[in-house]
């Protein structure tokens, strides 16, 4: 073309959790025989977690109503009662918090406002992300900014929390920051943040007038006897703060794509309400989010059978993962930190562990042949070479810790295997492909 179309630092755009899904059908292409077990992508609809009855039935009496207002556009920035509901159940949880309805804004999924809420910053802005962190926050951060995402490190020793000196010299030694990300549950690593955590995170938000962005699209999935402490509660009055939640996990209904962006606290600074109004601006050119998720919210979360409902996909999800954890704690050369929230957990490779001659076999020649071209690249990582040998040897998916910029060689894994024969071979399975990795 006459004029460049491609950007250059496209390369920051990254997703291991997808991209391991495009090995898998290229190693299905190779080899019919292939049989895969998924354990890469948080669907619970495809791990066959039920959707409530309930649930079902709040769609089917919404299609059949006759002003079939649910077939239609939504107000851009979401149906106005659905907003002022969701102002009443943040009240719910933090009765002190600072919200108004027309801060609320519903989108089209989570990943939508994520987008959004990074590329309406001005360049030179930046968001202090969590490593590891869910690849679609930092990816789309560093690729509006033009540069690597800027880091703080959560410690696995000390069950996922972060250390907040570094955020404080993170923050000191990079005057762009313009704001922390906390996510909790935290995806990868099912950790729950401490409500003295949260504290200290926001008084270091206040000493150095800027935001938080909370991701909390999992905080009814807690269990191992954690509790959710609500930012928007502690930050209340005190900074500007951006709550992300959605319907997609806790129902399960992850193809609704509905989430909103909830603006805490907008009469704190200028800055941040005109922050606020341009992400309204941004949204509206989406013309709506769509109209019938947005629409039965308030009817699925109000439900007398929901708290229900919600305790025994809870209690399923803990020992599902404690289970998955007792297991994995087994194979040698791995340390293993058994979730608390969400259904996803990070084991992690002891120190050298790892080199770049280990393998495992692969009974095809062309699949052997396709892994080694694929790992040849220059500055793979050591992980990513282990859960592409264990996919072309076992057929287990798991996604390579480094892809979701952690330092340290792991992998995520999620906790959603209902069926209690399959999960504990598939883990029995991997513990074993771990040991025979390690020495070989």
């Amino acid at each position: 073309m006459r004029t460049n179309v491609v950007r250059l630092d496209v390369t920051l755009l990254r997703y291991a959790i997808r991209e391991i899904v495009d090995v898998m059908q290229k190693l299905s292409e190779i080899d019919s025989e292939y049989r895969f077990v998924r354990e890469n992508i948080g669907d619970p609809i495809a791990k066959n977690w039920p959707v409530a009855d309930f649930v079902k039935e709040i769609l089917i009496e919404e299609i059949k109503r006759k002003d079939n207002l649910i077939f239609g556009y939504s107000h851009s920035r979401g149906n106005p009662a659905v907003r002022k509901w969701i102002v009443e159940y943040a009240k719910r949880f933090s009765p002190n918090c600072v919200l108004d309805y027309e801060s609320v804004l519903l989108t089209n999924g989570l990943g939508s406002a994520i987008a959004i809420l990074y590329h309406m910053l001005p360049r030179g802005a930046r968001i202090l992300q969590p490593a590891p962190c869910y690849p679609t926050h930092a990816s789309f951060e560093s690729f509006a900014a033009g540069e690597e995402p800027l880091l703080y490190h959560l410690d696995p020793s000390n069950g996922w929390q972060p250390d907040v000196e570094e955020i404080q010299s993170q923050i000191k030694k990079h005057p762009g920051i313009a704001g922390i990300l906390i996510i909790n549950p935290n995806n990868p690593t099912g950790a729950v943040s401490s409500g003295e955590l949260l504290e200290n995170i926001v008084r270091i938000a206040e000493e150095n007038r800027i935001m938080v962005i909370s991701d909390e699209i999992y905080f009814r999935m807690i269990y191992n006897g954690r509790t959710h402490v609500h930012l928007s509660e502690i930050a209340a009055g005190r900074i500007p703060l951006i709550v992300l939640k959605g319907l997609s996990k806790d129902v399960p209904w992850p193809g609704s794509r509905c989430g909103w962006i909830e603006f805490h606290n907008t009469n704190v600074d200028d800055g941040y309400r005109g922050y606020c109004e341009a992400v309204k601006k941004r949204i509206m050119l989406e013309v709506c989010s769509t109209t019938m998720p947005q629409t039965v919210i308030p009817k699925i979360y109000d439900h007398p059978e929901y708290e229900e409902w919600l305790q025994h996909n809870n209690k399923a999800l803990e020992q599902n993962g404690n289970q998955i954890a007792e297991i994995l704690s087994n194979a040698p050369g791995l340390k293993v930190i058994p979730a608390d929230g969400a259904f996803y957990m990070m084991p992690l490779f002891e120190k050298d562990a790892l080199n770049n001659t280990q393998t495992l076999p692969i009974r095809s020649d062309r699949a052997r042949t396709f892994i080694e071209s694929e790992l040849a690249r220059a500055g793979t990582h050591a992980d990513k070479r282990f859960t592409y040998y264990l996919l072309a040897s076992t057929g287990i998916c798991v996604v390579p810790a480094s892809g979701f910029y952690c330092p340290i060689p792991g992998f995520r894994l999620t906790t959603l295997e209902r069926n209690a024969e399959l999960r504990n071979a598939t883990y029995r399975r991997l513990s074993s492909a771990i040991s025979e990795y390690l020495n070989s």
